[in-house]
């Protein structure tokens, strides 16, 4: 199809279920973000990337869409200007200045052999971003060796025009009646000595796939359940001998994608979480225990019907009559408020897990490794991410605080199991 026949984007899109929020939310010094990176096996050619990016925006275009105020809502509004590649940072993730005319929601950087795309949450989820990161990647690569990438997985073909269904709010399309209260107990919360302000400390943790398949096969389980049981068990030593919030539990968010269970192709936010609790001093602390703990806890929690009701809760809220009708200022103020009491009150810290994404040959061979990153939170000080990808998995922990026990006891029990580690730190 040619460039002309192609349908033009709309000119504004309004924000998804989930991402009406993060706008109130966000502080001058603060906003949900998170990063997802590339690292190719040659140097990056700056010039080619940018080309690749101008063409992958025209195939996903919200990708370029701005923030903007509205009466009663933020919105998205296209503009008609190009982002730029940018350089990285040691100090990944600080805060984007929306303010001004033309403004984008996303930063393509890259240093030396890594690509890197650090989102604003009201943008997209992990999986949006993958797709165009990977989308991206692939055209960059055309562009370099004149051989294409097949549109495989979630690699979209740049040739194609954009679908109307990767740019839908799925909630309400898949909301029912039956909702379910978001009331949960509060979580027990980790302290410590903050890091210098503004800075985000990353310490990753590079490991063969193929150990780390082989030990939760041995223990009957997934990657996912693995790792989540061994960060929980690190979080609830780190509680042990604190009288802090001693009867609140200790709560690892474990975020679902919901498009497995709807076949949604939205490259929007479609996903939901589970908040996992677990009290400590009642005999649950050994990994065996907390692994089939873990399992049967989100076997029952992301039911389809469970997930729904619980979705489903926050878009009845949106739909209310009296809050759609507030004003804009009023919404920002109600909203900043509900976020600060309840945002973060329930989770301990998150682990995100982008799953195990799979390359076409012809891209495999001239990929390294993917990783991700969670951006900082305002009261959770360290926070966990995960990807697989040619090979080696990447759990990063993000952080904001000094002390080093959650992420050395994660590494040293997987090498203690068998799965060596590489630690790399950008401090």
């Amino acid at each position: 199809m040619s460039q002309k026949q192609r349908p033009t984007a709309p000119a504004w899109l309004s924000l998804d279920n989930a991402a009406k929020i993060y706008p109130a939310a966000r502080t001058q010094g603060w906003m949900p973000l998170f990063r997802v990176s590339i690292n190719f096996v040659e140097e990056v050619d700056r010039a080619l990337l940018q080309k690749a990016l101008q063409r992958t925006i025209k195939r996903i275009p919200q990708f370029g869409y701005r923030l903007r105020p509205g009466l009663f809502w933020f919105y998205l509004e296209d503009q008609d200007i190009m982002p730029q590649v940018e350089d990285d940072a040691r100090n990944p993730m600080l805060p984007f200045n929306l303010a001004g005319s033309k403004r984008f929601m996303f930063r393509l950087r890259c240093h030396k052999k890594r690509v890197a795309m650090e989102v604003f949450h009201v943008l997209t989820d992990g999986y949006g971003a993958t797709t165009f990161l990977l989308t991206l990647s692939a055209e960059y690569l055309y562009l370099k060796t004149g051989k294409r990438i097949p549109a495989e997985g979630i690699i979209l073909d740049t040739r194609e025009a954009p679908r109307r269904e990767e740019r839908v709010d799925s909630f309400p399309r898949v909301a029912r009646e039956l909702t379910q209260s978001r009331g949960e107990q509060s979580a027990w919360q980790l302290k410590g000595t903050p890091i210098e302000a503004g800075f985000l400390r990353v310490v990753t943790g590079i490991m063969p796939t193929e150990k780390l398949l082989f030990l939760a096969r041995e223990k009957k389980t997934t990657v996912n359940t693995l790792l989540a049981a061994i960060i929980m068990q690190a979080l609830m030593i780190q509680k042990e001998g604190t009288k802090r919030q001693k009867r609140r539990p200790v709560k690892l968010s474990l975020p679902v994608s919901l498009r497995k269970y709807y076949g949604s192709a939205t490259l929007r936010n479609f996903s939901f979480y589970v908040n996992v609790p677990v009290q400590t001093g009642h005999g649950l602390d050994g990994l065996d225990d907390l692994i089939t703990y873990i399992s049967h806890y989100m076997g029952l929690e992301t039911m389809e019907p469970q997930l729904n009701a619980r979705f489903s809760a926050n878009v009845k809220a949106e739909q209310n009559k009296l809050l759609r009708a507030a004003p804009l200022f009023l919404k920002v103020l109600v909203l900043r408020m509900m976020y600060r009491m309840t945002g973060e009150r329930y989770i301990t810290s998150t682990l995100t897990n982008l799953g195990n994404i799979k390359l076409p040959a012809e891209m495999a061979k001239q990929v390294q490794r993917m990783d991700v990153v969670l951006g900082s939170a305002q009261k959770t000080p360290i926070g966990a991410a995960v990807i697989s990808c040619n090979g080696h998995t990447c759990l990063s922990f993000s952080k904001t605080i000094r002390e080093t026990g959650v992420e050395r006891h994660v590494f040293t029990t997987l090498i203690k199991l068998g799965v060596p580690v590489k630690i790399e730190s950008n401090e």
